[in-house]
C-alpha cells in the first residue's frame, strides 16, 4: 500500500511536471509568436512610414504640380490679356496711321487741286485780258508766250511786251492772295487756300553755244618746231566751252531777273506776299540749257526758241493741316506709350 502511494505521488508529480514543462513550451511558443509578431508589427509599421511619406511627398509634389500648372494658367491668362492688349493697342497705332496717310493724302491732293484751280484762274483772267500762256498743272508752271520770249543770245524785254508783262503783274497781284497767309483775301470769295511757299520766275536758254565757241582740246605737243593746232587769228574773240556755259547760266538768271523786276515795278503789292514762314513769295532762278522742255530736245531753230523761255513755278507749301498734326501727335505719344 505504502507502494501503491508513493507510485501515484510520483505519478502525480510527473503529470505537474509534464504540464508545467508543456506550459513553459506553450509560453515559449507564444513569447516567439509575440517576437515575431512584434518584429513584423515593426518592418509593417516602417512600411507604414514609408508609405505615409511616400504619400506625403506625392502629396507635395501632386500640390506642387497644382500650383505649378494654376501659375501657368495665370501667366498663359496674363500673356493673354498683355497679347490682347498689344493687338488692340497695334489696331489703334494702324488706325491712326492709317488715318494720317488718309489726311496726309488728302492734304496732298488738296493742295494740288487748289493749285491747279490757281492756274486754270491766272490763264483765264490772263485770256480774257489778250494775254494767252500756258499751263502745266502736274508740274504748277505757267509759261509764257513764244513771242514774249528773248532774242538769242538776249536777255532785255522788247518795249511791245512791257504791257503784257504789266497785265500779267496786275493778275498775280489780285488772285495770289488767295493763295497765301496774311494776304487781302477781301476779293477771294469762298477760294481761300494759303498752299503757296513760293513763286519761282525761271530763266532759261536755248543749247546753242556762242559765237567763236571751241571745244577743250589737248594741250599741243610740238613735233619738229611746229604745233599739231595752229593758234586762232589773234583778231578772233574765242570762247571756250566751259565760258559758254557760264554765259548761258548767266544769260538765263539775267532774263529771270528783268521778268522779275518787271512784276515788282509794275505791282509793288507783290513784294508785300508772304509764305507761311513769313519770307517773301516771289524769287527768280537761272538754269541755263540744263532744263530743255520734252516736246524740244531738236536742234531746229523753232525748238530753240522755245527753250528761250520764262517759267513761272508755283511751289506748294509743306505745311501740313491741323487734323494731320493732331494725327502726329497721337502717333508719338502711342510710340512713347509703346517704349
Amino acid at each position: 500500500m505504502a507502494l501503491t502511494e508513493a507510485a501515484e505521488e510520483s505519478g502525480g508529480e510527473g503529470y505537474f511536471a509534464s504540464v508545467s514543462d508543456m506550459m513553459v513550451g506553450i509560453l515559449f511558443i507564444f513569447l516567439l509568436l509575440l517576437t515575431v509578431f512584434a518584429l513584423n508589427f515593426r518592418e509593417a509599421e516602417q512600411e507604414q512610414k514609408i508609405e505615409y511619406a511616400k504619400f506625403v511627398e506625392a502629396k507635395k509634389q501632386a500640390m506642387e504640380a497644382e500650383s505649378r500648372a494654376r501659375e501657368s494658367e495665370l501667366n498663359a491668362q496674363r500673356e493673354a490679356a498683355l497679347a490682347e492688349a498689344s493687338k488692340a493697342e497695334n489696331a489703334r497705332f494702324r488706325s491712326l496711321l492709317l488715318d494720317a496717310v488718309a489726311q496726309l493724302e488728302k492734304d496732298i491732293k488738296d493742295r494740288e487741286t487748289a493749285r491747279g484751280q490757281l492756274l486754270v484762274s491766272l490763264q483765264q483772267s490772263l485770256s480774257n485780258r489778250g494775254v494767252t500762256v500756258s499751263i502745266d498743272p502736274v508740274s504748277g508752271i505757267l509759261r509764257l508766250p513764244e513771242d514774249l520770249l528773248f532774242k538769242t543770245g538776249d536777255a532785255a524785254i522788247g518795249k511791245e511786251n512791257i504791257s503784257r508783262l504789266q497785265t500779267l503783274g496786275e493778275v498775280l497781284a489780285s488772285t495770289l492772295p488767295c493763295y497765301v497767309h496774311g494776304g487781302d483775301t477781301s476779293r477771294c470769295g469762298k477760294v481761300v487756300a494759303p498752299i503757296l511757299e513760293t513763286v519761282l520766275v525761271e530763266g532759261h536758254t536755248d543749247r546753242q553755244a556762242y559765237k567763236n565757241t571751241v571745244p577743250p582740246v589737248a594741250t599741243p605737243v610740238p613735233t619738229g618746231g611746229s604745233l599739231f593746232a595752229k593758234p586762232a587769228p589773234p583778231t578772233a574773240k574765242v570762247i571756250v566751252a566751259k565760258d559758254s556755259e557760264l554765259r548761258n547760266d548767266r544769260l538765263s538768271t539775267d532774263r529771270a531777273l528783268n521778268v522779275f523786276k518787271e512784276l515788282r515795278q509794275a505791282q509793288p503789292s507783290l513784294d508785300t506776299l508772304r509764305n507761311s514762314d513769313q519770307q517773301p513769295l516771289l524769287g527768280f532762278s537761272g538754269y541755263g540749257p540744263r532744263r530743255p522742255l520734252p516736246d524740244a530736245l531738236g536742234s531746229s531753230q523753232a525748238e530753240f526758241q522755245k527753250n528761250r523761255r520764262i517759267d513761272l513755278r508755283f511751289v506748294l507749301s509743306s505745311r501740313t493741316s491741323d487734323e494731320l498734326m493732331r494725327l502726329r501727335e497721337q502717333i508719338q505719344k502711342a510710340l512713347g506709350n509703346s517704349r
